[in-house]
């Protein structure tokens, strides 16, 4: 069995463990943490939430597991905490010198966790359609193709929670993807 394939069933299984574990079993609950945290280093709730959801979305497409990235990650957490201001949609960044794949998501109402932005973002393979590499007209895709990338590899995220009530969250991914002309897999 190929190792990726293999990380990615071992993360699915800890994870899936984990949410099973009745919060008031916190012994067992922190032993699954522990567990997870060997398989994705310096991650926390919300990492690994987003790191899940990424993972399950490519697996559907037999792409292999991302990794998370802490550079990704304290990149991320930079541009997100510049948004916690007002939480409105801008699309200047600076890039630090490093050329990145981006999925932006933000709602209102502090209940939005990492894994509803990735549901939203992988929810756009409907309008995907792989022949023409192309989205349905007036719809986005974009999300989605970079989510399954066949090169990329590495994955770090953020969630803020904004002063107007905000939620924004970003992810950056290396190597990028949705190159023009170019199909994701």
């Amino acid at each position: 069995m190929n190792s990726s394939y293999l990380r990615v069933i071992l993360l699915l299984g800890a994870i899936n463990l984990v949410v099973s574990v009745s919060i008031t079993n916190a012994i067992t609950l922190g032993h699954m943490f522990g567990i997870c945290r060997a398989l994705c280093p310096g991650c926390d709730h919300d990492s690994l939430q987003f790191l899940f959801r990424h993972n399950l979305v490519r697996a559907q497409r037999l792409e292999p597991p991302l990794m998370w990235d802490l550079r990704l990650q304290h990149y991320a957490q930079q541009w997100a905490n510049q948004r916690k201001e007002d939480c409105a949609m801008r699309h200047s960044f600076t890039d630090g010198g490093f050329s990145l794949g981006e999925n932006i998501y933000w709602g209102y109402g502090a209940n939005w966790s990492p894994a509803d932005a990735v549901v939203a973002w992988a929810s756009e393979k409907r309008f995907y359609h792989y022949r023409s590499n192309s989205c349905d007209p007036g719809q986005m895709c974009g999300h989605y193709t970079q989510i399954i990338w066949k090169n990329t590899r590495k994955v770090g995220c953020a969630r803020v929670v904004c002063n107007n009530g905000g939620i924004f969250m970003t992810c950056n991914y290396d190597p990028p993807g949705n190159y023009i002309g170019q199909k994701p897999y």
